[in-house]
């Protein structure tokens, strides 16, 4: 059965010859220093238009006149289409004067920074044309995006912070715990760097323009949702960046008392990581459940989704430990009226040695049954997957040995 797809980016008890089952993952988040990112001169991409317009409001203009200012420097700075050469801009008094910025804004706006917080420490090509990049911050710390060239578009994959306290236990991310958050500058120049990246390098050019971002890199975008959102208001500005909304996606291990916030706030899609059929199987893969069960992400999901909006759901797809056809059903049966896709996906390899892939002939069950329910459902190709750039490989700080603090 051919199904669509798209690129990359307490268990019961084990029947005869099942492996063994994952070892336990903490209950409680992995928070190794502090979750705050670091105060350094402020920057420009850590500003949307509107707190670039509350600051200029601050700095003396009226309402009117720094909404004005920042719609302004947004598109100076920014401003150019997905995929489109994106020179630095000129940032020094003439150059404010020259786009009609009134003396009494010069000050605040130069003192915001409007170059690059990250730097390229490592890149590592993949055999299918996937980039894997390591970014160091200022202050050392490491990320990783992996920018994917398909015949459509092509997708970045973000990260929203330094580590992550979820501590899944298929994903590298986890076990380094939270070491900090992203601003949301570093989470914009990610973005900033793979489309540079792309250019010079005909990345983009080899498939398409980039022009699909997904927050499924390190970290738990929830748990960073402040400057998520900023970051995202400002890649979709039409002033700015000018990503399709529809073409930004979010992912989450499910933060439940956060989907509301994010929809009422992001105009961009959710995606949730589902990845059992049901609690005790996902508890013991995914502490988040402890905290928000599969009925409360359920009910927060059924309550909160606009009208015309879909979820998608990610399930990684594990050998004989939520793969059977009866666990395909039980999924069904939980994503019943909701407007949904599932998006299956063959774990990569990972941190535990008891989370395997399953075969192609599980794989081709599990999604012949699921889709046999009428569930809308893709698979996930790995990519990126020989140079540890795959789905739940992503583990910047222990790839690359950090350079000691100045």
């Amino acid at each position: 059965m051919r199904v669509p797809e798209i690129p990359e980016e307490g268990a019961p008890a084990l029947r005869a010859g099942d492996p063994p089952a994952p070892a336990p993952v903490p209950a409680r988040p992995l928070i190794r220093r502090s979750a705050r990112a670091p105060r350094w001169r402020a920057r420009l991409a850590d500003h949307d238009a509107a707190s670039l317009a509350e600051l200029l409001r601050k700095a003396g203009g009226t309402a009117s006149a720094a909404r004005a200012v920042a719609g302004k420097v947004v598109r100076h700075a920014f401003g150019a289409e997905p995929g489109a050469e994106r020179p630095a801009p000129a940032w020094d008094a003439a150059a404010l004067a020259a786009l009609g910025v009134g003396a009494w804004a010069h000050e605040a706006l130069l003192a915001l920074d409007p170059g690059l917080s990250l730097e390229v420490a490592e890149r590592a090509p993949s055999e299918d044309d996937t980039l894997r990049l390591v970014l160091r911050a200022r202050d050392g710390a490491l990320i990783e995006s992996v920018l994917i060239p398909g015949p459509a578009r092509t997708t970045l994959c973000v990260s929203s912070q330094v580590g992550c306290a979820r501590a899944c236990a298929f994903c590298e991310t986890g076990r380094l715990g939270l070491a900090r958050q992203l601003a949301a500058g570093e989470i914009v120049d990610q973005v900033r760097i793979a489309q540079a990246l792309a250019l010079a390098e005909g990345q983009a050019r080899r498939g398409a323009p980039l022009r699909n971002l997904v927050f499924m890199g390190m970290g738990e975008p929830f748990d960073n949702l402040g400057e998520v959102l900023k970051a995202i208001r400002l890649l979709t500005d039409p002033r700015a960046f000018r990503f399709a909304p529809s073409h930004v996606t979010v992912s989450t291990v499910g933060v439940a008392d956060k989907i509301e916030a994010f929809f009422r706030e992001a105009r961009a899609e959710l995606a949730v990581s589902l990845n059992a059929p049901d609690d005790a199987r996902r508890q013991a893969i995914m502490p988040v459940n402890a905290r928000f069960s599969m009925a409360a992400l359920k009910e927060a999901l059924a309550r909160s989704l606009p009208p015309g909006r879909r979820v998608l759901f990610e399930y990684v797809l594990f050998d004989r430990y939520n793969d059977a056809p009866d666990d395909a059903d039980l999924l069904a049966a939980y994503v019943a009226g909701l407007r949904c896709r599932v998006n299956v996906i063959p774990c990569n390899p990972g941190p535990d040695p008891a989370l395997r892939p399953p075969s192609a002939e599980r794989l081709d069950a599990f999604v012949a049954r699921l889709s046999g329910h009428g569930v809308t459902t893709l698979v996930r190709r790995p990519r990126g997957r020989d140079v540890g750039g795959a789905c739940g490989q992503l583990a910047g700080m222990a790839r690359v040995r950090q350079p000691a603090p100045a």
